[in-house]
């Protein structure tokens, strides 16, 4: 591996419109399964202030990006971090992970994390290379989105409703859904976020489809809550937030009506896929998937490592391309 003199990192300040362009063409380049828009990076990062994005250049050129966001698993920081393929093993990658580390340390973090794609050899060479070791799968999964999908039949004395048609039921959806989530599979414990953020990301934002995003009402209570989300460099994807159901009412069939009257509302929408993601360990919800039809794609690997290790990692290799 060479390294380039003419290498420089420049971190994106909010109102860098140009830069998140950049930022988000050569992500998605990159990370096609994966791809985002300028305006969904400004929004996501004016939701977390604290979110820092960076570009990297040789010789002048855009080469990389990375990310360095406060995770929802506390104590952690989450890097993006990717390069061209016809910059590699230039010493940017490199660079990145060590602005991101400087990001991570002013978090208050005392972990990184990172997320590789099944199959990506050089993405889990390079993680390993830093000590990083895998903690989750992701388990990744699709559904094409046919004319004429059918309506479901929802429990007896269960009624869905467009959340947007009833504004009033959003604190109840709100509680639901705090109930679902610390009870993900997850190898460590979620924070919950605000009612403010979740109204923002899952409910009512500007990335929420409202047509899609529902809730479960028995009598007057919201018993069950699900969103669906744009994906606005596809216009015709859709993903799936949270599925939530009451834990008094699970086994009834309510996150099967849910997601299967999401898919109607997708057909009658032009959308032609669905997408979402799951734990391994989480069984009933992939049982409701697999009822539904969604077939597997390449999961996602996350991998994690205490700061110091990967600090101490870093200073090994420094110390070993000074030697080569």
């Amino acid at each position: 591996m060479s390294v380039d003199a003419d290498l420089e990192i420049t971190e994106l300040t909010l109102d860098d419109r140009a830069g998140h362009e950049a930022y988000a063409a050569l992500w998605s380049a990159v990370v096609p399964r994966y791809p985002i828009t300028a305006d969904e990076l400004e929004r996501r990062r004016a939701r977390k202030p604290d979110d820092v994005r960076v570009i990297g250049r040789i010789d002048w050129a855009v080469a990389g990006c990375a990310s360095a966001v406060r995770s929802d698993l506390p104590g952690r920081t989450y890097m993006g971090n990717v390069v061209l393929p016809e910059y590699r093993r230039r010493g940017l990658g490199r660079a990145l992970l060590e602005r991101v580390l400087v990001v991570a340390r002013a978090h208050g973090s005392n972990a990184l994390a990172v997320g590789v794609e099944e199959g990506d050899e050089a993405g889990e060479r390079f993680a390993a290379r830093f000590g990083l070791r895998e903690v989750l799968r992701e388990l990744e999964i699709s559904r094409p989105v046919g004319p004429g999908e059918p309506d479901p039949t929802p429990p007896e004395g269960i009624v869905l409703v467009e959340l947007a048609q009833r504004p009033d039921l959003c604190r109840g959806a709100y509680s639901v859904a705090c109930e679902a989530l610390p009870q993900m599979p997850l190898h460590a414990p979620l924070e919950l976020p605000s009612y403010e953020r979740w109204m923002d990301e899952d409910a009512a934002g500007p990335d929420v489809l409202e047509g899609g995003t529902l809730v479960a009402l028995d009598g007057e209570r919201v018993v069950g809550f699900v969103s669906l989300l744009r994906r606005a460099a596809d216009p015709h994807l859709a993903e799936h937030g949270l599925t939530s159901v009451a834990t008094s009412h699970r086994n009834r069939g309510i996150a099967t009506a849910l997601k299967q009257a999401q898919i109607a509302w997708a057909s009658r929408n032009g959308f032609r896929e669905l997408m979402t993601s799951t734990q391994d360990a989480n069984a009933p919800m992939r049982a409701v998937n697999d009822k539904l039809g969604y077939e597997p794609r390449p999961a996602w690997i996350r991998l994690e490592a205490p700061l110091d290790e990967v600090e101490a990692a870093l200073a090994a290799d420094a110390g070993l391309r000074r030697r080569g």
